[in-house]
């Protein structure tokens, strides 16, 4: 008899997990639409930024230096408010959290790495030399314990026909796929 039980409850289990099926089966629902426009949303200002540095004359430090302050600041920004909209919205799936995780301690860390750089990039001299100046800058402030998550992101969701689809049809993940980003 209690075999049978154990049997049961365990024929109920499987048939039950069978049934409700993984993420990938279930429609987008808007709070997952948000998460990915959320997640390539956060990168634009800081792409656009870049966009802008790369078209100032490397003649014109002063241009540069503004351009270059304007990337810190965008980037900073961009991250830290992208970084609590996705604490808000919480992980888009079960399978996702580990995901979810990691894309939020890479945000959280990257804005903190611009912030601290904002002082010792603002106090550089725009001169020759700034553009090498700025780039020690970052790399000696940098808070970002692994720079391989943004891309193992866009990987993963890649392989999702789900999330795939849905990067596709984001506005702001088409912008970063037609700047070369991803």
């Amino acid at each position: 008899m209690r075999t049978r039980l154990i049997a049961a409850a365990l024929v109920g289990t499987a048939v039950l997990t069978g049934a409700c099926g993984s993420d990938e089966d279930k429609p987008l629902t808007e709070a997952q639409g948000r998460w990915v426009d959320t997640f390539c949303g956060g990168l634009l200002p800081g792409i656009r930024a870049g966009r802008e540095l790369q078209a100032q004359d490397p003649a014109d430090p002063a241009a540069v230096k503004a351009a270059y302050l304007e990337l810190i600041t965008e980037n900073a920004t961009a991250l830290a408010a992208a970084e609590k909209r996705l604490g808000e919205l919480g992980p888009p799936s079960d399978e996702l959290k580990a995901v979810h995780e990691r894309l939020t301690k890479y945000f959280s860390e990257s804005a903190r790495s611009y912030e601290a750089a904002k002082a010792p990039v603002t106090a550089l001299e725009p001169d020759a030399r700034f553009w090498e100046g700025a780039e020690k800058v970052l790399a000696d402030t940098s808070q970002v314990s692994s720079p391989e998550e943004l891309r193992a992101t866009f990987d993963t969701l890649e392989k999702s026909p789900k999330y795939s689809a849905a990067v596709s049809k984001s506005a702001p993940c088409g912008e970063l796929k037609d700047s070369g980003q991803r």
